[in-house]
């Protein structure tokens, strides 16, 4: 379920991904509330951002 797709929901879900990412393992909800995503962006997006962030983590 990607609304919007294309651009937005890429830059969206690598802006999340890096955001979890700098935060590291301990990441909740919370915290990426106060990064500024709202619960439906992590609801839609937040499944697709932990791969990529698992994926990033592991690349370093």
């Amino acid at each position: 379920m990607q609304p919007n797709g294309g651009i937005h929901t890429r830059n969206t879900i690598n802006r999340m991904a890096e955001a979890m990412r700098s935060i590291g393992d301990g990441c909740t909800r919370e915290d990426l509330l106060l990064k500024g995503f709202t619960e439906r962006q992590m609801y839609i997006f937040g499944p697709k951002a932990t791969e990529l962030a698992t994926v990033m983590a592991q690349a370093e």
